[in-house]
């Protein structure tokens, strides 16, 4: 089989999941622009008409030691050949603009640490008209990562989930791609509160450059939560995080963009409850006001309890960890999840989910993986994407590689689309996929057509649309990351 549904959650409660859903209003598209993106929203695919478009990518290890790297790769959209530049950012400075092409329905990778030998750098590529995703990846011996590139800087970032128990690893990459100087404020939090930080007040990040944060350097060690603001005094950045677990239960590596916002809503595709599973969602207000959070479960079969518990506070500054396993009415098995709040944009929230590995040849430590993701949101005014795109797909057949969650409470279906030479086509056992109303959907990827090749998801409904992709290496366990929603 190519698909596998779990069912949907009931229609009566369409007015308790109404507070959390968005509404279904779309702008009009606006004129050409340079940036047609709002950096307030996760990275997106936009189709309006635009002079440059110019992406941002969080950054990838480029040190050069063995099995260490990274890799920027830009896909076509369209039938026309895309021309566009590309420039690394490190902590010596950016390289020379380099014009690149990519063919029509093609594909392009830039290799970064051809160009550059440093612990962290970061992409910046343009792209004159647009019609491109651009994404990451970073390969490190715990596991390849894939992250969408953003669309824009911005002058606040949001972390809610460092981890630094048993010597994990957590590196803050804060990357100014402009000619001026940027002056951030850090701020940060753990269990036992806010964490005053006076060295990082008036933190100086110098034009075209890379500078990066070793959290266990500020004395957060072995610390299971940490939180990060990052609030600038003058200029605009990319926030990234790079992330090895190595111990506490929790393994495998990531690096991906922070949050250029806050929100009052937070969506999640993956969750699961079940045997030697490890669900956990750390909630973050940086704010000066406490803030009242609702949880709701979502996708769950007819004959559960939605699970939904009373609301919970998070103090000002500080940061709270949410487990599914203590919600007795929660069954065993897949779910979606969404945090919101009445408050203005207040939160951030990110989901750890680690999952056990069944293979006794491996050491204990390793017989698990963990995922780490920003939840999802709708635009600012509501809009939920029908259609997203993987710039990055599996390169090797990928059971359950994609988790659709289905937002609106009817019926609806969903088709995959390969990008070939001759554009997109859609893969004959993955078109028309039924998707039963508020229910998750499990796409397996495993056909020829689809493997690397850039894909595309459109869904009759509003859908929110998670990748779990191999790690690739030869290791067992998957690396999460958000597919790209069409920004109409």
């Amino acid at each position: 089989m190519s698909r596998r549904a779990i069912p949907g959650a009931v229609v009566i409660l369409a007015g308790l999941v109404a507070i959390v859903l968005y509404s279904r209003e779309t702008p009009p598209v606006t004129d050409a622009v340079f940036a047609p993106a709002s950096v307030a929203w996760m990275p997106s695919v936009s189709e309006a008409d635009v002079l440059t478009a110019t992406w941002f990518c969080p950054g990838v290890p480029a040190s050069g030691e063995q099995g260490i790297g990274g890799e920027v790769v830009v896909a076509n959209r369209g039938s026309e050949q895309l021309v566009g530049r590309f420039s690394i950012v490190t902590a010596e400075g950016a390289t020379e603009g380099q014009e690149f092409t990519v063919g029509a329905w093609s594909r392009r990778t830039i290799d970064v640490d051809a160009f550059v030998t440093a612990d962290f750098a970061s992409a910046v590529v343009e792209i004159d008209g647009g019609g491109a995703v651009v994404e990451q990846i970073a390969i490190h011996p715990d596991g390849q990562s894939v992250a969408p590139c953003s669309n824009a800087t911005s002058d606040e970032w949001y972390l809610a989930d460092g981890y630094t128990l048993d010597g994990s690893v957590e590196t803050l990459i804060l990357t100014n791609p402009y000619g001026d100087t940027a002056v951030a404020n850090l701020a940060f939090a753990t269990e036992a509160g806010p964490t005053p930080s006076t060295a990082f007040q008036g933190f100086v990040i110098p034009p075209n450059s890379v500078k990066t944060i070793r959290i266990a350097e500020l004395g957060a060690r072995d610390e299971p939560v940490i939180a990060v603001s990052v609030a600038l005094e003058s200029g605009r950045i990319v926030l990234g995080r790079a992330q090895q677990y190595l111990g506490g239960q929790r393994n495998g590596y990531s690096v991906a963009l922070a949050a250029p916002a806050l929100r009052d809503q937070w969506y999640f595709a993956d969750g699961e409850l079940g045997d030697g599973i490890t669900e956990t969602y750390s909630v973050y207000n940086p704010t000066s006001e406490a803030v009242d959070v609702d949880v709701v479960f979502l996708g769950l079969p007819i004959d559960a309890n939605f699970g939904y518990d009373e609301p919970f506070t998070v103090s000002p500054g500080e940061v709270v960890e949410f487990a599914p396993a203590t919600i007795e009415s929660v069954p065993e098995g897949r779910h979606a999840i969404v945090f919101s709040t009445l408050s203005q944009p207040s939160i951030v929230v990110e989901r750890a989910l680690t999952r056990p590995i069944d293979d006794a040849s491996l050491a204990p430590d390793d017989r698990i993986y963990t995922t780490i993701m920003l939840g999802a949101t709708g635009r600012t005014d509501g809009y939920v994407a029908t259609r997203w795109h993987i710039g990055v797909g599996p390169s090797t057949p990928t059971p359950g590689a994609l988790v659709v969650y289905n937002a609106d409470n009817v019926q609806g279906t969903v088709t995959i689309e390969a990008v070939g030479p001759a554009g997109p086509s859609a893969v004959p056992s993955l078109t028309d996929i039924p998707i039963a109303p508020g229910s998750i959907l499990l796409v397996d990827l495993e056909a020829d057509a689809v493997l690397d090749q850039e894909l595309i998801l459109t869904s009759s409904n509003r859908v929110f649309v998670e990748r779990v992709l191999s790690r690739g290496g030869g290791l067992a366990g998957r690396s999460g990351s958000w597919a790209l929603p069409l920004n109409l």
